[in-house]
């Protein structure tokens, strides 16, 4: 795992935070950056040398803002003193924005990653390779698939995340629970503790903070009912859901439950991850089939 240490100027904040940081943890660097890293009362230059020299690469975000930072030049020139000539591909320079560049930057003149319009992959792809790092599909579209699940899952609406090729969709998911919904319980239906009916509901509620006694069936539902209906409204992410094709043992009432809590009482919203659309997964006659999910696809690079 290769660890990144990020410069940037506050300005560019947003964009650090909401995109690029994202985009390097989820294809598996290690992040060095001031708002994870930095301790109150400590000497501010102390911890962005320490932090700095723990990185095995200097990732340099630039723009007008960042070069007029005493900071931040700070942060350049020892990223520069690192590797002078830029032949040991330690220091990445970014360009957030267009700005004159110092002769430190001009002179050996290094690839210049350009992202002032992020919506092209290969500059991306470029920037993960030089930083160790892995995503397995497209940086704009990860990015896209993330903020419409966002928008989704922010409005109360139940998703289906389809993915397509070895792409990191786990990563994706870890993102969405940190940084946006650390509500999200997440229940993978490949544990075997999820193979039955009885194990699935109890890793349900357990996940969101429940320690029922659960009766037997069919009673187990009724108090699954309760304790989902009674609470705020439930956020749950369901993984490898094309594991209900050969689970009949879940049976039909359970996903007439579901179904009752997501679309008539409003007290559960759903992350579906599967490989499977999810109506492809579900009979036409099946309770889940008549609800509203939304469907977004995540697809691997070709």
């Amino acid at each position: 795992m290769s660890e990144v240490f990020v410069s940037y100027s506050r300005h560019q904040g947003d964009w650090v935070w909401g995109r690029l940081v994202p985009v390097l943890k989820a294809g598996g660097a290690e992040v060095l950056i001031d708002r994870e890293r930095f301790e109150a009362g400590r000497g501010l230059v102390g911890q962005m040398d320490a932090a700095q020299d723990q990185a095995d690469r200097q990732l340099l975000v630039l723009s007008d803002d960042y070069l007029g930072s005493d900071y931040c030049r700070h942060e350049l020139d020892r990223a520069i003193a690192k590797d002078p000539d830029f032949s040991r591909g330690i220091t990445i320079p970014v360009m957030r924005y267009a700005c004159m560049l110092p002769d430190c930057l001009t002179k050996p003149d290094p690839l210049r990653l350009d992202l002032q319009d992020d919506s092209q992959p290969e500059p991306w792809a470029k920037l993960l390779a030089a930083c160790a790092a892995e995503l397995g599909a497209d940086v704009p579209h990860w990015l896209a698939v993330r903020d419409r699940i966002m928008r989704f899952l922010e409005r109360g609406q139940s998703v289906n995340l389809v993915v397509n090729g070895q792409v990191r969709w786990r990563t994706l998911l870890d993102h969405l629970r940190a940084e946006h919904f650390p509500e999200l319980a997440l229940v993978n239906l490949d544990k075997g503790s999820t193979a039955r009916r009885r194990g699935l509901i109890l890793e349900i509620l357990n996940q969101l903070g429940h320690r029922p006694t659960l009766p037997d069936e069919p009673d187990d539902l009724a108090e699954f009912d309760r304790l989902i209906g009674t609470g705020p409204r439930a956020s749950v992410a369901l993984t490898h859901f094309d594991q209900v094709v050969a689970r009949p043992q879940y049976g039909i009432d359970l996903f007439a439950a579901l179904r009752y809590l997501m679309m008539d009482a409003r007290k559960l919203v759903l992350l579906v991850q599967s490989r499977t659309p999810f109506l492809g997964l579900l009979p036409r006659d099946h309770p889940l089939s008549e609800i509203d999910i939304k469907t977004v696809e995540l697809r691997g690079v070709q």
